[in-house]
C-alpha cells in the first residue's frame, strides 16, 4: 500500500495557550513494499507523523492518502481500513493486559469480529512469525516473560491482524544490543516475507542504515532530507547540523576511501557490519595472495 502526504500540517491543542505546530506542510511518499526508516531528534515530529497513518491522528490541514483512501481535516479513516494498518507503539509490552499470551495476541482479531476458528490460526501464525513457540507460550501470563519476549508478543498481536503496513515506533527501546537486533532482523524478514510496507521510527543511524531502503529525516515538525540511504548520507554536513551523524560504517568507508586509490575504493552502501566485514577480508585476502 503506498502512502502519500500532501502538504499535511497538525497542531496540537489548536485554539488554546498551548497551541503547539507539530508538523509543518509535509509532503512525501512511502511507496508500497518498501523498508522506510524515519529518523530524527526528539520533538521533530517522528511519532505524530506515525499516529496519522491509522487515524490516531487527523490532520489540521493537507491530505494523507493511503491506498484508495484519503484523510484529510473533515474526512476520517475508515474503521475497516485501520486494521490494514499494524502500528506498533514504543514499549509496546506495556499495552500487554490480558491473562495469557493467546487472548492477548487475540484480542485485535477479534475486536475486528473474526470467526473463532480464524482467530486462533492467525493468532498461532503470529506468534510462530516473531519467534515464540504457540505450544509453549500461548498459555502462559505475558508478565511471565522476559523483555525481550513480551515485546515479541505485543508485536505479534499487531501482525495476527495481518496489516499491509507495519509501522514501529521505536520498536528496540530499552533493550540491549542483542535483544534490539533479534527484533529488528524478525522484523525485517518478514518485512521480506510477506511484502509489507514497512515504517520503522528510530534514532539510531546504525538501524536505519541496516534495514531501510529509504530514509525520510525530520526535523521541526518538517521532512528535511528524503532519499535513498546513499542519497541521505552523502549530506553529512547537513545531519550534523541536525544534531544527527552517519552511522559508523559510513564513516569508516569514508575514512578508508580518503586513503584509497580511486579505483580500490569501497562502495559507499556497505551499511551492515557483516557486508564492511566481508569486504575487508576480501582485499585482505587479494592482498596476501600477491
Amino acid at each position: 500500500m503506498q502512502i502519500t502526504f500532501d502538504q499535511v500540517s497538525h497542531i496540537y491543542a489548536r485554539g488554546t495557550p498551548f497551541e503547539r505546530l507539530a508538523l509543518r506542510d509535509v509532503s512525501l511518499t512511502i511507496p508500497s513494499g518498501s523498508f522506510v526508516g524515519i529518523i530524527g531528534q526528539t520533538g521533530s515530529g517522528k511519532s505524530t507523523l506515525i499516529q496519522h497513518l491509522n487515524g490516531l491522528l487527523q490532520p489540521t490541514s493537507g491530505t494523507i492518502t493511503l491506498g484508495d483512501v484519503k484523510v484529510t481535516p473533515r474526512e476520517k479513516m475508515p474503521h475497516a481500513r485501520r486494521r490494514d494498518i499494524g502500528l506498533v507503539f514504543q514499549y509496546p509490552e506495556y499495552q500487554l493486559f490480558e491473562e495469557t499470551v493467546a487472548k492477548d495476541v487475540a484480542f485485535g482479531p477479534l475486536n475486528f469480529d473474526m470467526p473463532p476458528e480464524l482467530v486462533e490460526i492467525r493468532v498461532r501464525e503470529a506468534l510462530e512469525i516473531v519467534g515464540l513457540d504457540y505450544d509453549w507460550v500461548k498459555d502462559r501470563s505475558p508478565f511471565q516473560l522476559s523483555g525481550g519476549q513480551m515485546r515479541r508478543v505485543a508485536i505479534a498481536g499487531v501482525l495476527a491482524m495481518q496489516p499491509k503496513v507495519l509501522v514501529l515506533d521505536e520498536p528496540t527501546a530499552g533493550l540491549d544490543p542483542a535483544g534490539r537486533k533479534a527484533i529488528l532482523e524478525g522484523i525485517y524478514r518478514i518485512h521480506r516475507e510477506q511484502r509489507l510496507t514497512t515504517v520503522l521510527v528510530t534514532h539510531s543511524m546504525e538501524e536505519a542504515a541496516r534495514y531501510a531502503d529509504r530514509l525520510i529525516v525530520m526535523a521541526e515538525g518538517q521532512a528535511v532530507l528524503e532519499g535513498s540511504p546513499d542519497e541521505v548520507f552523502a549530506n553529512a554536513v547537513r545531519l550534523r547540523e541536525l544534531a544527527l551523524d552517519v552511522p559508523e560504517t559510513v564513516a569508516l568507508v569514508t575514512q578508508l576511501n580518503q586513503r584509497l586509490p580511486e579505483a580500490e575504493r569501497l562502495p559507499s552502501s556497505l551499511y551492515r557490519e557483516e557486508a564492511l566485514i566481508e569486504q575487508l577480508l576480501a582485499r585482505l585476502s587479494v592482498t596476501k595472495e600477491r
